[in-house]
């Protein structure tokens, strides 16, 4: 734009001196022949040379003019795709935030035959990140996008398995909250597993982010995984 307002300003320049060298030149008069031929010549030259730049100067601002304007339709060809992409993020976001939570059916992961007593003799740090990893895309189906962390006590042989979901509504909330209780029965007789963590964040029905913890705690390495009721 500022390079067609300059190009502008250059035009009306010449074509001002132009205008101006022929004022000047329609000013001269003479008697002698042989001189006002000259003078004729002289304005025939002048006319040419204005000609020539004239055309010369049309052909740079059409060229100019047709670069701009490609520029603009190049720029809000641009807008309109990136406008698109981020209503495709936005309807991506919409989508991750209503994830459908299956309803888990006792057995269906066959949760006892996971390798608890390797997880539980391991002292191999990445090992144990692999399970993690493993649980986390396992359970995700029924709890939606999750972080399964294991905390284990060398002492006591025991784990301690957090479970930290943070991408469900309230409908997908509901069923997973009655998976937890599926869960905690079938990991019942893994005396390995003395707790139980589940942490929620999630949107309820009135789409405000809410909070809820769901505790199983074994007293004893023979009891059993007892529901904790935990202060509101």
């Amino acid at each position: 734009m500022i390079v067609m307002v300059i190009l502008v300003a250059l035009l009306l320049a010449f074509f001002s001196y132009q205008l101006y060298v022929r004022v000047q030149l329609e000013s001269l008069d003479s008697d002698n022949p042989k001189m006002k031929r000259k003078i004729n010549f002289y304005k025939h030259q002048e006319n040419n040379r204005s000609l020539i730049f004239l055309m010369a100067g049309t052909v740079m601002f059409s060229l100019l003019f047709a670069g701009v304007f490609y520029n603009q339709n190049v720029l809000r060809q641009e807008t309109k795709d990136l406008e698109l992409k981020v209503e495709e993020i936005k309807s991506s976001g919409a989508g991750s935030s209503s994830i459908t939570v299956e309803s888990y059916k006792e057995n269906a992961l066959k949760l006892t035959e996971f390798p608890w007593n390797k997880v539980v003799e391991s002292r191999d740090a990445t090992a144990l990140t692999n399970y993690e990893i493993q649980l986390s895309r396992d359970w995700q189906p029924f709890f939606g996008e999750i972080n399964a962390t294991i905390l284990k006590s060398n002492n006591t042989k025991s784990l301690t398995l957090s479970i930290f979901s943070s991408s469900l509504r309230d409908q997908g909330f509901e069923t997973a909250e009655k998976n937890v209780e599926v869960f905690a029965k079938e990991l019942a007789p893994i005396k390995e597993i003395t707790m139980l963590d589940f942490n929620f964040t999630y949107r309820d029905k009135t789409n405000t982010l809410s909070k809820k913890a769901i505790v199983y705690s074994r007293p004893s390495k023979e009891g059993n995984l007892e529901k904790i009721e935990l202060e509101k």
